[in-house]
């Protein structure tokens, strides 16, 4: 792919999309799972991770990934046998992360605007790297989705059951939550933790709204998906608003729109 003659706003709606794609499916297993504690702790993980990056002399991916891992590895490994609450662990990882996010921001140069760029992003300023390593991420991701379908959902929605057949239930939980946290330490870089915790969120919030068919939440969670990113990047651009910001926005009003029509035809 010839990145190189597209101009910036091309390569923001290529990234603003891939960042979608690499979400909206995910999205749709993690609420399901009732994860949504895990999917901002590792945001906040892998924004630690690039925070830290500059002082460790890393890319800022490298450093977003490695952090996540980190994360990924500890709160998936946790023994179901512990007597403290699986909550007080996540809660412990995601203050912590928190804490080296503003240190690693505070012993870095131009503090401020790296705040700005963490929280809330800057997709008009993706480079070609940040396309083709989305890319490359979606790729993988899907291939694990697609051949791990079936490990994925038995040890989710039945883990005895999935035990008793021989499965790792840990090394799946595991693998899962790795995916979801390499999409978001991916993402997160050029799209913002705002922007990639709203897109993993809320468009599969859409599709559970709309429908209870499994495909179809998956249908309307794309498409719900691709309309806040599009169109919220057309308004942003057309009236000089922050791009991440009216995206988020946009799935909002989406959302509220799906349930108030969820609430005037419930038998659809």
């Amino acid at each position: 792919m010839d990145l190189e003659s597209l101009d910036f706003t091309t390569l923001a709606l290529l990234s603003a999309t891939l960042t979608a794609l690499l979400t909206f499916y995910l999205g749709l297993l993690v609420l399901l799972r009732r994860l949504v504690f895990v999917g901002v702790t590792l945001s906040q993980l892998a924004t630690a991770g690039i925070a830290l990056s500059g002082l460790c002399h890393l890319p800022c991916q490298v450093g977003g990934i490695l952090m996540m891992f980190l994360g990924v590895s500890c709160l998936a490994w946790e023994s179901p046998h512990s007597k403290l609450p699986p909550e007080g662990a996540i809660g412990s990882w995601y203050v912590g992360a928190g804490a080296l996010a503003v240190l690693g921001l505070a012993l870095a140069p131009h503090s401020d605007s790296d705040l700005q760029g963490l929280l809330f992003g800057n997709i008009l300023a993706v480079t070609n790297f940040d396309i083709y390593l989305m890319l490359g991420t979606l790729l993988v991701l899907a291939l694990l989705n697609f051949f791990f379908y079936k490990e994925f959902w038995l040890t989710a929605f039945d883990p005895l059951m999935a035990q008793a057949l021989g499965y790792k239930v840990r090394f799946w939980n595991w693998l899962f939550y790795l995916t979801v946290g390499l999409a978001i330490a991916v993402a997160i870089h050029s799209a913002g933790a705002l922007l990639v915790f709203a897109l993993l969120i809320v468009p599969p919030l859409i599709g559970l709204t709309l429908s209870r068919r499994w495909w179809r939440c998956v249908v309307y969670s794309l498409l719900s998906s691709l309309v806040s990113v599009g169109a919220g990047l057309a308004l942003s651009l057309h009236w000089d608003l922050p791009s991440g910001a009216t995206i988020v926005a946009l799935a909002c009003v989406l959302l509220i729109l799906a349930r108030l029509g969820r609430y005037l035809f419930p038998a659809s």
